[in-house]
């Protein structure tokens, strides 16, 4: 799906100051609106929290009818041929309970750390080990799926020396509301695209560490394109860059709710890089390979992935993307 062209006075609007206002605004109500949200989770039991996330999320879904027609167009690229209508409004309305959901259990993470051996488990945790063996350390790659903060949160526990790529967030105090709890389970937070961060990223390899990162975004940053639900997608490709030259394996890891309460986490084997000596075709396979691992897995698991993000609103991006007009120049963090 290409990104439409601009009006000439959308263009206007876009590079406008009242654009920045508006956005500073909007982010600022968003903070209250998070710390307020924060609050009513945490004076009930988690059993009574979760019920109500549930009911916030059909609401939401009943009452964002721009969010929701995109959701419903996203699971219709996806599942159209397979699925009725019924199933697949069943998927995105299922989609907006989970996301209320993750965010209450972060709300009763204090409660849920209590008895985390209980409400987790785990499966294919040999994977890491074989990758720590290793003694180069590794990459971890998964999705906006489940409540990836609480598995991030899980592999710090585990005594694993966890880096976490991340978006600096445009409200400072938003962005250290997210990172001081980021940071408070045992995670180190690298802002993407910031003054060090290539810098960041080498240290925790040397230290051998794990570095993690989410890859179903289109989002500003160095990509590949590859097939995702039949359909070309930009997808970052800062994990393959960084597997290709430095010969390290990736780990696709996710989190799925289970059905008597709390959460799975799936760690599957590594992926290694192909090695064929022609580093921009191997970044661009092991990028595949990594989209085909989310891909299988959000099918297994329709109802726990971010529906409503613009999965393929661009085509490749000229001057910052590896497969358009000839750019294969890596990023500083893959030197």
């Amino acid at each position: 799906m290409q990104a439409a062209e601009l009006t000439p006075l959308r263009r206007l609007y876009k590079h406008s100051r009242l654009r920045k206002f508006v956005r500073r605004r909007r982010n600022a109500m968003f903070y209250h609106l998070t710390r307020l949200a924060l609050l009513p989770p945490r004076a009930v039991s988690l059993p009574r929290a979760l019920a109500i996330a549930d009911r916030a999320g059909n609401l939401a879904y009943s009452t964002l009818p721009g969010l929701r027609r995109l959701a419903l167009h996203h699971v219709a690229i996806a599942f159209g041929d397979t699925l009725s209508p019924s199933a697949q409004d069943d998927i995105a309305r299922a989609a907006y309970r989970s996301a209320a959901r993750c965010f209450i259990e972060l709300a009763k993470l204090d409660e849920i750390r209590a008895h985390f051996d209980d409400y987790v488990s785990v499966e294919g945790w040999q994977h890491v080990d074989e990758v720590l063996a290793l003694g180069r350390g590794g990459i971890v790659i998964t999705g906006h799926i489940g409540n990836w903060e609480l598995l991030a949160a899980y592999v710090a526990r585990r005594g694993i020396s966890l880096a976490a790529s991340a978006r600096r967030l445009e409200d400072a105090r938003l962005n250290k509301l997210l990172t001081d709890f980021r940071t408070g389970n045992g995670m180190h937070v690298i802002h993407r695209n910031t003054p060090g961060s290539s810098t960041e990223i080498l240290k925790v390899l040397r230290r051998r560490g794990v570095f993690a990162l989410q890859i179903d975004q289109d989002i500003r940053t160095p990509s590949v394109t590859v097939p995702f639900f039949g359909r070309p997608a930009r997808t970052p490709a800062a994990a393959a860059l960084l597997a290709v030259r430095r010969d390290l394996p990736v780990v696709p890891a996710f989190a799925q709710r289970r059905a008597e309460g709390g959460h799975h986490f799936v760690i599957k084997p590594p992926i290694f890089p192909p090695g064929s000596g022609d580093r921009q075709r191997d970044i661009i396979e092991m990028t595949r390979q990594f989209s085909q691992a989310l891909e299988d897995h959000i099918r297994q698991h329709p109802t726990e992935w971010n529906w409503w993000h613009r999965r393929w609103r661009r085509p490749p991006v000229p001057g910052l993307d590896l497969d358009a007009d000839g750019n294969s120049s890596p990023t500083p963090a893959t030197r």
